[in-house]
């Protein structure tokens, strides 16, 4: 698939991400400062890790794992897709009207297409910003992965899928 995990990317500022550069201490700390003023004030951050494919792009959520629920990942979408798809259900998560749980399939999240959530077997490999921001706290983050079909219904690990490249990071429910 050759996608680079995010987990192999430091925490970046947009200015510093648009220059290749390194961040220093000072720089990270003040972005997971600003990620956590984010989380008190809505509840969620959204972090965005850009890759040369777009099935291999992603967004992810911070925020979760301090509602007692794991985090959110989504590959392959748009941000004009991405961010409605991660608030709108971190948002029902937050409010305690909805719980995503490994090899669940929902048909509300995407639009009225089929989803599935797969459990993310390195989390923090993958929500490095996360991992970062919950390691003062000692809490462990677990995540899991909204998952969509092609057009014709086929899985990305299927054969013909044409989502193939879409890199899934654990291991998806039994058909059934």
């Amino acid at each position: 698939m050759g996608v680079h995990p995010a987990g192999m990317r430091r925490l970046q500022l947009d200015d510093d991400a648009e220059r290749g550069e390194p961040m220093t201490t000072g720089q990270q700390d003040a972005g997971l400062r600003q990620i956590g003023e984010t989380v008190a004030r809505s509840g969620v951050h959204l972090q965005f890790v850009p890759q040369p494919a777009l099935l291999e792009t992603c967004w992810y959520t911070i925020g979760l794992t301090g509602h007692d629920h794991p985090e959110l990942i989504l590959f392959g979408m748009p941000p004009d897709l991405a961010r409605p798809v991660l608030h709108d259900i971190a948002g029902d998560v937050i409010a305690r009207r909805r719980t995503c749980t490994a090899g669940q399939f929902a048909g509300d999240v995407l639009g009225g297409h089929q989803a599935q959530f797969v459990a993310v077997s390195e989390p923090d490999r993958h929500l490095p910003v996360a991992a970062q921001f919950y390691a003062t706290t000692g809490t462990a983050v677990t995540a899991l992965q909204i998952v969509w079909p092609d057009r014709y219904q086929r899985w990305p690990w299927q054969p013909g899928s044409r989502v193939s490249d879409m890199p899934v990071l654990g291991r998806p429910a039994p058909p059934t």
